[in-house]
């Protein structure tokens, strides 16, 4: 696998179908051994069917697939949420791309359609959740093409069992 970047051309932008779980999964998996994301596989398995397209919802989660060979090489969900303010704000979660897709363009190519896709739903801003622990290169590149950080968001995990 080459290192070049992605023609936009190559990539198909698509609604998440049931039958993209384990390919997201090994995705996520991926990321998991890498930078340990909290993933818990039961939970992902069991929350399949929020990320299918609801008309009467404003959450879709986009799947990016090669156009030659349909392999799923990246992942994002978006959300639209009214606040307490009446504002609708875009939210784009669980964003993953697969290993040897990172850097070549995939996950702006997927980016680019969520953001047009939040945007028509009358969105006035679009946050992203990230790990604290996270990559600043992550912050870097999104900063590229206009986002910044503006808030801090603390945390406590209950212990369920």
């Amino acid at each position: 696998m080459s290192d070049e970047l992605i023609d936009k051309e190559e990539i198909i932008i698509r609604n998440y179908r049931t039958s993209d779980y384990q390919a997201t999964l090994e995705i996520l998996r991926e990321l998991q051994s890498q930078f340990n994301i909290g993933l818990d596989e039961a939970k992902w398995r069991e929350t399949s069917g929020l990320r299918q397209f609801k008309p009467n919802l404003k959450r879709i989660t986009l799947i990016a697939e090669l156009k030659s060979s349909g392999q799923v090489v990246s992942m994002g969900m978006l959300e639209a949420v009214k606040n307490n303010l009446g504002q609708y704000l875009g939210y784009l979660n669980s964003w993953a791309t697969k290993k040897e897709f990172i850097g070549r363009g995939v996950g702006k190519i997927l980016a680019d359609r969520a953001i047009q896709i939040l945007k028509s739903w009358g969105c006035e801003a679009i946050r992203i959740n990230m790990a604290y622990k996270g990559v600043k290169r992550l912050i870097d590149i999104f900063g590229k093409v206009g986002f910044e950080p503006i808030i801090i968001v603390l945390e406590k995990k209950f212990d369920l069992n």
